[in-house]
C-alpha cells in the first residue's frame, strides 16, 4: 500500500489535521494525505488529498517530493509513505473535510513534535526528512 502526506507550509508553520475519533487512527493529528488509489500516481493522489482535506488546489510545480520510506502501523500494516511539501507564498484559509477531521492547526515543527497525539510515525518522519535533527 502507498500513502501520501504533505507539509502544506506558510512561513515557518504547516497544517495538521485532527482525525475524528471514530476513524482509523482517530483522535490523532497528522499531515493532510491518504491512500494512493488504484491506477493513481503519487502526484495525483496528493493533489486530490490536499484538496479534499484542506481545500488547497496544488499545481504540480508546487509539489516538492521530500522522501519515500516504509512504515509499519500499530496494526501491523506495512506501507510506503511518500512525503511532499508545498511552500505557500500566501496564507491559505483551510477548509477541512468534516467527514474525516474535526479541526486543523498551523504549527511549527517544534510545536508538532511536542504533541503526544500525533499519528504513529510522524515524530520519526520529522527526523527522517531532517526537519528535526
Amino acid at each position: 500500500m502507498r500513502v501520501v502526506g504533505c507539509f502544506l507550509q506558510y512561513n515557518d508553520k504547516f497544517v495538521l489535521v485532527h482525525r475524528l475519533s471514530h476513524k482509523i487512527d482517530g483522535d490523532t493529528w497528522g499531515l493532510p494525505g491518504g491512500k494512493v488509489e488504484k491506477d493513481e500516481s503519487d502526484m495525483d493522489a496528493i493533489r486530490r488529498e490536499l484538496f479534499e482535506e484542506t481545500g488547497y488546489s496544488a499545481q504540480d510545480h508546487e509539489l516538492n517530493k521530500l522522501n519515500e520510506h516504509d512504515f509499519v502501523s500499530p496494526r501491523g500494516d506495512t506501507f510506503t509513505y511518500v512525503t511532499f511539501q508545498v511552500l505557500l507564498d500566501n496564507h491559505h484559509d483551510v477548509i477541512i473535510e468534516t467527514g474525516a477531521h474535526s479541526e486543523y492547526a498551523w504549527v511549527t515543527v517544534d510545536e508538532a513534535d511536542s504533541m503526544d497525539n500525533l499519528i504513529h510515525g510522524l515524530h520519526d518522519l520529522f527526523r527522517i526528512i531532517q526537519f528535526i535533527k
